[in-house]
């Protein structure tokens, strides 16, 4: 039972710290847009991007806690139900953005975007978690 705890007490902080990103993106994703800061950066498809990092970021945070939470070893069969996890997230938050929101509305795009941060997210992780260094969860 011991290794147990120490095992997932080791993934808290990385729990917490994607737990806290997901809450602080939910939160946004609902602000008007006339509350979010002024960008001087002309360019077209910037929300684009914005949603494919976004995107990219929160399922590296994901995929590192459970990386952690399970020995540091890769589990593929946690992949597919967090990808759709995230996927699902992203197509509910659109589908409330056009529902609640005057601002903002559903777009297909930024599902689109979503979805290509996630996969090559994914990717990412998955080349360059061997040189992940965890010592200060060990």
């Amino acid at each position: 039972m011991m290794p147990d705890i120490k095992r997932l007490l080791r993934a808290k902080p990385l729990f917490i710290i994607a737990i806290s990103y997901s809450i602080v993106i939910s939160f946004l994703f609902f602000m008007p847009s006339s509350d979010l800061p002024k960008v001087n950066i002309k360019m077209e498809g910037l929300d684009k991007v914005v949603h494919f990092g976004i995107h990219f970021i929160l399922i590296n945070l994901w995929m590192l806690y459970f990386y952690a939470k399970n020995d540091f070893q890769f589990r593929a069969k946690w992949l597919l139900p967090l990808f759709l996890s995230l996927m699902l997230f992203g197509i509910i938050v659109e589908i409330l953005q056009g529902q609640f929101t005057d601002s903002r509305g559903a777009d297909i795009f930024d599902v689109a975007a979503n979805l290509l941060g996630a996969s090559l997210g994914i990717l990412f992780f998955r080349i360059v978690k061997n040189n992940l260094k965890f010592k200060n969860f060990n």
